[in-house]
C-alpha cells in the first residue's frame, strides 16, 4: 500500500491552488467549450520555440505518422544529438543518450509525460524500466539547452516530454507482423459543452527478438472540464502492465558468432505494473497571467526474475554461459507523488516587456527493494515478509531494504524583451533533496540506517536574437546537476558515501530558421563536468564501477532540418558530430590512468536521413541510420572479450522503409519494414554480454476512424 505523503506543505498547496480559485469562479454563469485537456508542456504554443534559448525540437503528429515508430525510443532516434541504445528490439527499456550522456538506462535525461515524471524512482533509482507506448502519443518535445532549468532532476542531458493524444471520435488500429507481433489500439473521445473525456486501450504482444516473448496492456482515461471562463481542471488515469521473458544475460563472443538470435536464459522474466493518477488545474487570471498546477501519484512494481549463470574459461563449456537452473527475484515497488505549480505573468520593468515564471515542486518517493531466491528453474510470483533475524538470509532473502527520497525545488526565470528581436532569459533552480536507506537484510551484513541530504543551486542564462524571418541566433550557459541514486549515496553496509551530485557547466551556441522550402537548426554544444557520476550498476556496462569519475568533457555540433524538394518529395535528417566525449580527470583508479579515454556508448558520428514522398492518397519514406563505433568500457578496450562484455562496438547502418494508403477519409493502411538488409550488428554489450540489434521485421496495419 502507498504510504502517506510526508511533506507537510502539500495540503496547504492543494488548498491554495484548487480550493480558493474554484470558490472565486463559482459565480461565473457562462462555461465555454473546453478544446483540450489542461497539461504542462514545454512549448505550449509554437511561437515559444522562437524565444527558447537553446536547442529544441517538437516531433509532431505528422512526423510520427511518417515514421511509424515501434516505440518512443525508435521515434527519438530521429532527433539531433540523441542516441538510443537497444537491448531487446522493442524499446521497452530505453537507454537514451543525449550528447554522449545517459547510457546507463537514460539516467542523465529527464523523461516526463504531460509534464509528469515517468521514471519509476526519479531520485531512488531513475533507470527507465518503464516507457509509455508510442501508440498513444500526439507529439514529443525535446529540450537540451538552458531552458531545461525549468525541470528536474537529471536534466544535464536535457528534458523529453511525451504529449498524449486527445482522441476525437472512435478509432481502431490493428497491426500484425514478424516475430508474432500484433497490436490492437481502441480509443474514443469527444467534447460535450465545457467537458472533454477520452479513453484508450492498447494490447500488444509478440514472440520478441531473440525468442523473448512479451505482452503489454495499457489503458488511459482522461477527463477535463471548464469551471467558468477562467479555470480548467483535468484528470488522467493510467494502468500499464508488461510481462516479458526479457533477460539481463547477453551473448558471449562464441554464442554471438554461432547464433546471434539465440537466448539461453529461457526462464528469465520481467514483470512491470504501473498505476498513475495526474490532476491538472489551470487558472487564467487575465492579461496573460496564469497558474498551472500538476498533482501526480504513481505506484509501480518492477519484478525481474533472473536465472543464475556462470561462464567457464576451461573445459567443454569454455566461452559459453551455463545456466544454474535457480532463479533470483529482484523485486522493487515504487511509490512516487508530488505537486508541481507554475505561475507565469507578463509585466513591464525598466520600460521593457517581460515574462516572469515562478515554479515550486514538492516531491516524495519510496522504493521497497527485495532480492529473494525463487523456485528451481522458474520465477516465483510472490514477495517475502521479512522478520529481521539471522535466519532471513538462510531462508532465501538476500536483500531487503527501503529507499526514500524527498525533494523541494524552486525555480524562477525572467525573460527580458530588450527589443522586438532580442531577448535575454536569466533563471535559477534551487533543489534540496534528502535520501535515506533502511537496510534490514543485505546478505550477511548487519541491519543499518543512513541518510544524506544535499542542496543544489543551478543558475543559467540564455539569449535569442531574431536576425530575420529566416534566422534566429541563440546562446546559453547553465549549470547542470543530477543526484546519485540512493543505492549509490548510501552503501550496502549502511554508510553515507561521499558521493557528490553530478555537476556540469553547459554551453550552447546555435541558429535556427528557414531557408526556401526548408527548416534548419545548427548547434555547437559543450558540457564541461566538474564531476561525472559513472553509476555503480551492471546495467551501465562493463567498467562503470567508479562512482565519482571526475572531470569529463563532451562537445560537438548538431545539425537538423528538412527540405521540400518538390513533386511530392522532401528530405529530412540530422547529424551529430560528438568531437569529444572523454575523461579529463587525472584520477588513477585501480592502478589505471583513464585520462583522455572516450566515454562509453558515445559514438563520434550519428547520421539519420529520410527521403519522404507524399501524394494525395498515399505516401512513404526510406530512411537510413548510421552509428559510428563505440566503446563498452572506460579502458577503451578494442578486442572483444570472451564473455562479450567489453570490446569495441563496430559502426553500423540500418535501413528502414514504410508506406501508407488512405482508402478514404476513415480507413488507412500502413506498411513498415525495419532493418531492410537484415544487418547483423552489436547494439550493446551491457548489461551482461552482447545484445545484437533487432533483425529485419515487417508490420502491416489498418487504421479506422468512425
Amino acid at each position: 500500500m502507498p504510504r502517506v505523503f510526508s511533506l507537510s506543505p502539500l495540503a496547504a498547496s492543494i488548498a491554495l491552488v484548487f480550493a480558493a480559485p474554484m470558490t472565486m469562479a463559482a459565480d461565473t454563469p457562462n462555461e465555454p467549450k473546453l478544446k483540450a485537456m489542461p497539461t504542462i508542456q514545454i512549448f505550449a504554443a509554437p511561437e515559444l520555440l522562437e524565444t527558447t534559448p537553446g536547442s529544441a525540437e517538437v516531433i509532431d503528429r505528422k512526423k510520427l505518422d511518417q515514421l511509424q515508430p515501434l516505440s518512443t525510443q525508435d521515434a527519438l532516434r530521429k532527433s539531433p544529438g540523441i542516441h538510443a541504445v537497444d537491448t531487446e528490439g522493442y524499446g521497452f527499456y530505453p537507454r537514451i543518450t543525449i550528447r554522449g550522456l545517459g547510457s546507463d538506462m537514460s539516467k542523465g535525461v529527464l523523461l516526463v509525460e504531460d509534464g509528469s515524471p515517468i521514471a519509476l524512482g526519479p531520485y531512488t533509482d531513475p533507470a527507465t524500466y518503464y516507457s509509455p507506448p508510442i501508440e498513444r502519443m500526439d507529439s514529443i518535445e525535446v529540450l537540451k539547452g538552458s531552458g531545461a532549468l525549468r525541470y528536474g532532476p537529471s536534466t544535464i542531458g536535457g528534458a523529453i516530454n511525451y504529449i498524449t493524444r486527445n482522441p476525437e471520435g472512435f478509432r481502431v488500429k490493428a497491426t500484425g507482423g514478424s516475430l508474432g507481433y500484433n497490436s490492437l489500439l481502441a480509443e474514443y473521445g469527444g467534447n460535450w459543452d465545457s467537458t472533454t473525456a477520452s479513453i484508450s486501450a492498447l494490447r500488444k504482444e509478440g514472440d520478441g527478438w531473440r525468442d523473448m516473448p512479451f505482452e503489454v496492456n495499457d489503458i488511459v482515461a482522461k477527463a477535463g472540464t471548464a469551471i467558468g471562463e477562467s479555470q480548467f481542471i483535468g484528470i488522467k488515469l493510467t494502468q500499464y502492465k508488461h510481462v516479458a521473458q526479457h533477460t539481463y544475460l547477453g551473448l558471449t563472443q562464441k554464442e554471438y558468432e554461432e547464433d546471434y538470435k539465440q537466448n539461453k536464459a529461457k526462464n528469465d522474466e520481467m514483470q512491470v505494473e504501473r498505476t498513475g493518477v495526474d490532476l491538472n488545474h489551470e487558472l487564467d487570471l487575465g492579461d496573460g497571467t496564469s497558474i498551472k498546477t500538476l498533482l501526480y501519484w504513481n505506484n509501480a512494481e518492477r519484478d525481474w526474475w533472473r536465472e543464475g549463470h556462470s561462464q567457464p574459461t576451461t573445459g567443454a563449456n569454455a566461452g559459453y554461459s551455463v545456466l544454474s537452473g535457480q532463479s533470483d527475484g529482484r523485486l522493487r515497488e515504487f511509490t512516487v507523488m508530488g505537486i508541481d505549480s507554475r505561475w507565469s505573468q507578463p509585466h513591464q520593468l525598466f520600460g521593457l516587456t517581460n515574462e516572469f515564471e515562478l515554479g515550486l515542486r514538492l516531491h516524495d518517493e519510496e522504493m521497497e527493494n527485495q532480492r529473494v531466491r525463487g523456485r528451481a528453474g522458474q520465477p516465483a510470483d510472490h514477495r517475502v515478509d521479512v522478520t529481521i533475524n539471522s535466519a532471513d538470509y538462510k531462508n532465501g532473502v538476500r536483500e531487503d531494504d527501503t529507499r526514500t527520497a524527498q525533494a523541494i525545488a524552486l525555480f524562477a526565470q525572467n525573460r527580458f524583451h530588450l527589443s522586438d528581436s532580442f531577448t535575454i532569459t536569466p533563471g535559477v533552480r534551487v533543489e534540496k533533496y534528502e535520501q535515506k536507506r533502511d537496510i534490514r537484510v543485505w546478505q550477511s551484513l548487519a541491519p543499518s540506517v543512513a541518510e544524506v541530504d544535499n542542496t543544489e543551486v543551478v543558475p543559467g542564462i540564455g539569449a535569442t536574437w531574431k536576425l530575420s524571418a529566416a534566422a534566429t541566433l541563440f546562446a546559453g550557459v547553465h549549470e547542470g546537476f543530477a543526484p546519485p541514486r540512493v543505492a549509490d549515496a548510501v552503501s550496502n553496509n549502511g554508510d553515507a558515501v561521499d558521493l557528490d551530485a553530478e555537476r556540469s557547466t553547459n554551453f550552447e551556441l546555435g541558429a535556427r530558421g528557414s531557408w526556401g522550402q526548408g527548416r534548419y537548426e545548427v548547434t555547437f554544444f559543450r558540457l564541461d563536468f566538474d564531476n561525472q557520476l559513472v553509476q555503480a550498476s551492471q546495467s551501465g556496462g562493463a567498467g562503470t564501477q567508479l562512482g565519482n569519475a571526475g572531470e569529463t568533457l563532451n562537445q560537438g555540433i548538431e545539425l537538423g532540418g528538412d527540405w521540400i524538394i518538390g513533386g511530392g518529395f522532401s528530405l529530412a535528417g540530422n547529424y551529430t558530430f560528438l568531437d569529444d566525449a572523454k575523461l579529463t580527470s587525472t584520477r588513477i583508479i585501480g592502478g589505471i590512468d583513464r585520462n583522455g579515454n572516450r566515454l562509453t556508448y558515445a559514438p563520434e558520428h550519428l547520421l539519420n536521413l529520410r527521403l519522404v514522398y507524399e501524394a494525395a492518397n498515399w505516401g512513404g519514406n526510406l530512411g537510413a541510420s548510421y552509428v559510428s563505433e563505440q566503446y563498452a568500457d572506460l579502458e577503451n578496450t578494442q578486442a572483444g572479450s570472451a564473455n562479450g562484455r567489453t570490446g569495441l562496438l563496430p559502426s553500423y547502418t540500418v535501413w528502414d522503409a514504410n508506406a501508407y494508403i488512405n482508402a478514404d477519409d476513415t480507413v488507412k493502411y500502413t506498411l513498415a519494414v525495419r532493418n531492410l538488409s537484415d544487418e547483423k550488428y552489436i547494439a550493446s554489450r551491457a548489461p551482461e554480454g552482447i545484445f545484437p540489434g533487432i533483425g529485419r521485421t515487417l508490420e502491416i496495419g489498418v487504421d479506422i476512424k468512425f
